[in-house]
């Protein structure tokens, strides 16, 4: 069985990088730093340090060791943390995992309507890939996530806040930009900024759509985020199938937006792990969620 005294010793010998500083931060004799390891060692089963000459080397082994062990050692800081906040009467803060879009589209809304209630709660916002999101979520590292529906996962909840239809995005001056909506059909020969089909389904489903339609775009590029494909297009790259948070932030800023034809629909979520017992705090930032994506304004027609 690992024990916890022999974590800290690794821990403290890979950022001292000497057993005589690793003993320094523990208090403890160099010796018995030099037991720990080996004890550590002999439990896991594989060398953590090569031994030259009075001179110890992490072993590719220890490093990938100590990546997990960090990991787990900012969660109990993290403890430490909220133990501190609690013995000095100060507001414990919440942690939010989001798509980058929409950190720069809603969530700023979402945090004006939770600071009318609650203006001394400090809030860290973790703006995340899909998958980082997921993991943060299934490794309770985050309180809640906001961010495009994904299919069911053990340990996560999720709830619908918002649908919204795909749009078309296309530079300035743009042929396409005289019209009132942008059929699959349209794309056909067109240059596309893409995407990765593992963001979302709802992507996948797009390109499925564009091939039925007998439409063959060119995909000259792909990237993952929304930002980039707006960025892309803004510079007269391509045109692009977008989700529509973007296109606020994007229209004055080279970018024309109209509606695609399509009966795809993205799903928004607030998601957060599933089995325990929601705060207050998180219940009031549930309320605000709901409240602005009721009456948000994506600035374009849907």
């Amino acid at each position: 069985m690992i024990q916890f005294r022999q974590i800290e010793a690794f821990r403290c010998l890979m950022i001292a990088g000497t057993s005589v500083g690793a003993a320094r931060k523990m208090n403890i004799t160099q010796p018995a730093i030099s037991r720990l390891i080996a004890d550590l060692e002999e439990t896991l089963g594989f060398r953590l340090f090569n031994r030259d000459k009075g001179r110890l080397e992490p072993t590719l082994a220890g490093v990938r060791f100590y990546s997990a062990v960090e990991e787990n050692f900012l969660g109990l800081e993290r403890l430490s943390q909220v133990a501190s906040n609690i013995r000095n009467e100060a507001p414990q803060g919440i942690t939010i995992a989001c798509l980058p879009i929409l950190s720069s589209s809603i969530l700023p809304l979402i945090l004006r309507e939770f600071f009318k209630y609650h203006q001394d709660v400090p809030v860290t916002v973790d703006s995340s890939n899909a998958p980082e999101i997921l993991v943060r979520l299934q490794d309770q590292k985050v309180d809640m996530a906001i961010c495009m529906a994904f299919p069911p996962l053990a340990g996560i909840e999720q709830e619908i806040f918002k649908e919204a239809s795909v749009m078309c995005a296309m530079p300035v001056g743009h042929h396409l930009t005289s019209k009132d909506v942008i059929e699959p059909m349209d794309l056909d020969g067109e240059d596309i900024i893409g995407f990765f089909p593992i963001i979302s389904q709802s992507y996948e489903l797009e390109t499925l759509r564009l091939s039925e339609a007998g439409s063959r775009p060119i995909h000259r590029v792909k990237t993952q985020t929304s930002h980039t494909r707006y960025a892309m297009v803004a510079h007269g790259l391509g045109v692009s199938i977008v989700e529509p948070f973007g296109a606020r932030l994007w229209l004055n800023n080279g970018v024309v937006v109209r509606p695609f034809s399509s009966d795809i629909r993205h799903q928004y979520v607030l998601a957060c792990p599933s089995g325990g017992k929601r705060s207050a705090l998180m219940h009031d930032f549930r309320e605000a969620v709901l409240t602005v994506a009721k009456d948000y304004d994506f600035g374009v027609q849907q």
